[in-house]
């Protein structure tokens, strides 16, 4: 039977397996869970069949104006590769981690139904909207860069550098797949949140409805499904965070190099037509957006675990039964070792609200040690074949 995760990961499988971010040969069995099929012909041929294309591709956007290349070339094909490498590489994570979340919903399922929890996973009609506006989003923003840049005529070549080239799919699609598990994460702790509020005021037996014994097996099972969660979260960080880490880096130097040719007030500025300077203005708040998102999403997460931390101080265990006593002392010394693993960039840096601080101090320090640097011949150099890279692509290929 297909639950309300079946349904909404087979559009972020359908994702993942067109950008190749997951082989296409891992699909949903009857069973419920992501299996591999490794005798399948179509699927090694549809392997093999992508990735003749995305290097095509490749190729393409390469050399569309060879032999004129650009640092913004070189950051776009590294992130896009870098980030399906990563992928790649994390594979047996990745499965590990959606698995993990199917047998987790096979635990929980039966408590959250009788005590008639309410699902806080986002259903499918939000996902579709969420796609939605995300297409909308990619086809106003070629609109727009169409009215800027008018195009000349549309070739195959112009279809496969946009791959690589603003609103940036591969970002789209990163963003679109951690959103997606972690608000699945999320839903889950809290979830277990209300779980344990449906036990009674100050843990004590209520005659007819909760025993000692009832009381301490619910906290039980409870401290054990948040071990699992935890455990998610590892796993996440295993499967993703190779993946993120580059995300993040070349996302952080795209706009590092952008935001000083905004400010250098130059090599962005080629045309008369001013305005035409919102494009790169809107390219990286895009790519800001995205990298804040997934932030806001694992801080949420962050905030719903240790929820469960004031409730269990919360109780005054002086009078209560040892059992439940020592389910408490269990519970907050779990959630206090657990402090430790927080998702990161495969252990480079914690994902979270402090890191929006640092890429901002990162950000200020580096243009303002770029602009110091201006007259400097590199950077004079860099100006230059920026100024010459954009003319040539705005002007001479539309």
């Amino acid at each position: 039977m297909a639950t309300v995760f079946h349904i909404n990961l087979r559009p972020i499988l359908f994702l993942s397996k067109c950008i190749g971010l997951i082989d296409n040969s891992y699909t949903l069995e009857p069973t419920g869970f992501l299996v591999r099929k490794i005798n399948s012909t179509f699927n090694v041929f549809l392997e093999i069949a992508r990735m003749i294309v995305l290097l095509v591709c490749t190729y393409i956007y390469f050399h569309q104006l060879d032999p004129e290349f650009h640092i913004f070339q070189y950051i776009s094909i590294v992130k896009f590769w870098n980030i399906i490498i990563a992928a790649r590489i994390s594979t047996i994570w990745i499965i590990k981690f959606i698995n993990g979340i199917i047998e987790f919903d096979r635990k929980i399922t039966p408590l959250t139904t009788n005590f008639s929890i309410p699902q806080h996973s986002l259903k499918k009609k939000d996902w579709d909207n969420i796609y939605a506006l995300f297409v909308l989003h990619s086809i106003g923003f070629k609109v727009l860069q169409a009215y800027l840049f008018p195009i000349k005529s549309v070739t195959i070549n112009s279809l496969a550098i946009n791959l690589f080239t603003p609103p940036y799919i591969m970002d789209i699609i990163v963003t679109i797949t951690s959103c997606f598990f972690l608000q699945n994460l999320y839903a889950r702790f809290q979830s277990l949140n209300d779980l344990w509020k449906c036990l009674p005021p100050g843990l004590v037996a209520v005659p007819g409805q909760w025993t000692n014994i009832e009381i301490v097996v619910f906290m039980e099972n409870t401290r054990l499904m948040h071990t699992e969660l935890c455990e998610l979260l590892i796993k996440f960080t295993q499967g993703y965070g190779l993946l993120l880490l580059g995300f993040y880096t070349f996302s952080f130097i795209t706009i590092l190099i952008g935001v000083y040719f905004i400010v250098n007030d130059g090599p962005l500025r080629f045309s008369s037509e001013k305005y035409r300077i919102v494009m790169p203005f809107l390219v990286h708040v895009q790519i800001f957006a995205f990298m804040i998102s997934i932030i806001i999403f694992v801080s949420s997460i962050n905030q719903k675990r240790m929820k469960m931390m004031s409730y269990l101080r919360s109780y005054q265990i002086s009078n209560l039964h040892p059992d439940i006593k020592r389910q408490i002392k269990m519970f907050v010394q779990q959630i206090s070792s657990n402090e430790l693993d927080q998702i990161s960039a495969f252990g480079f840096f914690h994902i979270n609200l402090n890191l929006v601080t640092s890429i901002l101090v990162l950000m200020i320090t580096g243009v303002s040690t770029m602009i110091q640097m201006k007259d400097h011949p590199i950077i004079l150099q860099l100006n230059y074949e920026t100024k010459s890279f954009l003319i040539k692509v705005f002007k001479d290929k539309f």
